[in-house]
């Protein structure tokens, strides 16, 4: 099961499945992906079911999405009911090839869904407050301002507080049946972690516990919630929150074996970068850490999903943290800054989504990558600086948009050995054509357009090949030209580099772009493990899998360039 939703009433449930089945597959690398490039395959059996169970037990299948629907592959159940229907979004191509949410509507007594609207942007949480109006955070810095606008535009203020209403980790917003009071999914802004609001005409009132309350659901008076607690070392276990008293009780493990772990130890932590912004994060230690002892490290980033929540795939992908800490690497958890916090980074995304105004390209590059890659740099050397890392053992991992700051970093610095860039390639020219209102945006026009040409040789990656030097891992769910592009630059620019592309269910099918392919997850993250020990600690497995591939990287390394040396 991929993401859930239950009825405010508890009675209706909506669920999306990822679909599989068997058949013969391998993992691709190198050349053979490098074949697959522009290769044309039809689309297959749709890789995402959506169902809805009634109140009596009957589960219904409502649609099948392809494997092009992203959001759909990547919900997080963030759906909104009303007393007839069930509202969802979904992902389609208009007739300018432009990428569309649209919103769907299945009627309960009709069995059947409807497109209710159209757009570039899908409102996941309509949160109704205590005044009849709908309910949001606002203002940029430290604490939120939680506001309340009704339908004639009135705004009512219930103050400042450092912390963002609705959230799709937990529930949203759930207006109760009397009217007086509306709970939340709230996110504090400093330790990432998920919470309980409840608002009503008095006020705001937090409810936390310890890490984070996620999955919520409440009976239908809103005085009982049933949540997950968990955090960064806390396993996953199943909580009751009386709304009243704001009492967390425990009431059963959901893993005992993770419960028998001990917990590594994971610290909050927040930077400033050069650029006057501000991220949040974690450092995960080695078990047995000690002071003074200079530790390899690896960065690993995916947008702002970076919180207390336990093992996150949306965050760490097949990336496996807590494994890479066990042996002996410290592991810096990163967020991007958060245009929350900061009103240049807000105008640069508004421009990117094509909802404000066009700025520079220059100024676009600062903005929504290069701060991305100086957060980076400037957390491994502040922790160096404090003798915990060893500056020349450094790696960096991402994917989906931490796969854009991976490529980035790694073409526009040398502080990172080695790299993991996981299933993207956002910025290569070869996506233009898919693209080409967001590619104006940043670059001021495409790529064939001679006065935007410099813009693009000043952050494509494929154009900046020549400037990279540590070793460059991607691992892809498909045959993605742009990814294909990037490596085969690396290769002639004689930076070590690997691509593999990860099998779907068939021949007609991909892997989906949050890997859910159990084989596939799990032979990732080995890669992943075998790369980073060979080019940042030199070491080799004889047990891995992936033992075979020590040869090709011994010889990529013979041949680096002196430039890198």
């Amino acid at each position: 099961m991929r993401a859930y939703n239950w009825s405010p009433d508890g009675r209706r449930l909506f669920f999306i499945t990822l679909d599989s089945a068997s058949d013969e597959r391998q993992i691709l690398i190198d050349e053979k992906v490098s074949e697959q490039r522009g290769l044309r395959r039809r689309l297959g059996q749709a890789t995402a079911s959506l169902y809805l169970r009634a109140p009596d037990g009957k589960v219904t299948l409502i649609a099948r999405r392809p494997r092009s629907d992203r959001s759909t592959i990547a919900s997080k159940g963030d759906v909104i009911w009303t007393g007839e229907e069930v509202q969802y979004p979904v992902m389609e191509v208009d007739r300018e090839g432009i990428e569309r949410r649209v919103t769907m509507a299945w009627s309960f007594v009709e069995g059947r869904a409807r497109a209710i609207a159209s757009t570039r942007d899908y409102v996941y949480w309509q949160m109704k407050g205590p005044r009849g109006g709908q309910l949001a955070s606002d203002g940029l810095g430290d604490t939120r301002e939680i506001v309340e606008i009704g339908e004639d535009g009135r705004r009512h203020s219930y103050g400042r507080f450092p912390f963002s209403i609705g959230h799709g980790a937990a529930f949203g917003g759930l207006w109760a049946p009397d009217g007086n009071q509306t709970v939340v999914n709230i996110r504090a802004l400093d330790d990432p972690r998920f919470g309980i609001g409840v608002i009503d005409r008095r006020g705001v009132r937090p409810i936390w516990g310890d890490g984070s309350l996620t999955k919520c659901d409440f009976n239908p008076t809103l005085a009982i919630a049933a949540c997950l607690a968990e955090g960064q070392t806390l396993p996953p276990s199943l909580v009751t929150v009386d709304i009243a008293s704001g009492r967390v009780r425990t009431v059963a493990s959901v893993s005992p074996e993770h419960d028998k772990i001990a917990p590594l130890q994971v610290t909050p932590r927040s930077w400033t970068n050069r650029y006057g912004h501000k991220v949040t994060g974690y450092v995960v230690w080695p078990r047995d850490y000690v002071k003074g002892q200079r530790y390899p490290a690896i960065v690993v980033n995916h947008g702002n999903d970076a919180d207390q929540r336990f093992a996150l795939q949306d965050n760490q992908w097949e990336y496996p943290v807590q494994t890479l800490a066990e042996r002996g690497y410290v592991v810096l958890l990163i967020n991007e800054a958060s245009s929350r916090l900061n009103a240049d980074l807000r105008a640069a995304e508004q421009a990117w989504g094509l909802q404000g105004t066009t700025l520079p390209p220059e100024r676009m590059r600062e903005l929504l990558w290069l701060t991305g890659a100086a957060s980076f740099e400037d957390a491994v050397f502040e922790l160096a600086d404090e003798g915990i890392i060893d500056r020349e053992r450094v790696g960096i991992a991402g994917y989906s948009r931490g796969s854009q700051l991976v490529n980035v970093a790694m073409t526009q610095s040398h502080v990172f050995r080695a790299a993991s860039s996981g299933d993207g390639g956002f910025l290569e020219p070869a996506m233009a054509a898919d693209m080409p209102d967001y590619y104006v945006a940043i670059f001021a026009g495409l790529p064939y357009d001679p006065k935007a040409l410099p813009n693009y040789l000043a952050l494509s990656p494929s154009l900046r090949a020549s400037k990279a030097c540590g070793a460059i891992l991607q691992q892809i769910a498909a045959p993605h030209v742009a990814s294909i592009d990037f490596y085969r630059a690396l290769r002639k620019a004689g930076v070590p580099a690997q691509i593999s592309l990860f099998p779907g269910e068939g021949a007609a099918s991909d892997e989906t772009h949050v890997f859910h392919i159990p084989s596939n997850r799990m032979a990732a993250m080995e890669e992943n493990i075998a790369w980073f020990d060979y080019w940042l600690l030199g070491k080799r497995d004889r047990e891995s899998p992936f033992a075979e591939r020590y040869a090709r990287w011994d010889a990529m390394a013979a041949a680096l360039p002196n430039r890198c040396r």
